[in-house]
């Protein structure tokens, strides 16, 4: 089962803990929104920290291109533009039912901003978002990662 398809099967919103790239512990909230009978899904991503202070918010549509690849396309307010971001290989980890990681670009391109959104459904019923990024002429590393439940609602 692909990433999108797990996640039109979840409740519609999940909230838990994450840390952030300056080491800050924040709540996170997802929601999830299916489109047009499942064909995509958008998914509406904060972060806020213990006092209040948003300090990120994305709005993401989850679909697949015209080749049928699974893409996410993320409204972000530190990005000036919507980067596609396109799946590609994640290993299996044995702890999850389905996920999957997006990449705007290769790791190693040095000269470029990269990024990688990852998606994890555990068996467990959690689920994980994660970014990883690296700007241009820096390292590449996971910066933001948060773990959360379903809520009631």
């Amino acid at each position: 089962m692909d990433i999108l398809q797990a996640l039109l099967t979840q409740p519609r919103a999940f909230g838990g803990r994450g840390v952030n790239h300056e080491g800050e512990t924040f709540d996170g909230v997802l929601t999830l929104q299916p489109l047009v009978g499942g064909a995509a899904i958008m998914l509406n991503y904060t972060a806020t920290l213990p006092d209040g202070r948003l300090i990120h918010a994305e709005a993401t549509l989850l679909g697949r291109n015209p080749e049928g690849r699974l893409c996410l396309w993320p409204v972000m307010q530190e990005l000036p533009a919507v980067i596609p971001h396109v799946e590609i290989p994640t290993p299996s980890s044995g702890v999850h039912r389905a996920a999957a990681t997006f990449s705007s670009g290769p790791r190693e391109a040095i000269d470029a901003f990269r990024e990688e959104i990852r998606i994890a459904l555990g068996y467990d019923g959690k689920l994980t978002y994660a970014h990883s990024w690296g700007l241009p002429h820096g390292t590449f590393e996971e910066r933001s990662s948060c773990e959360m439940i379903a809520r009631g609602g």
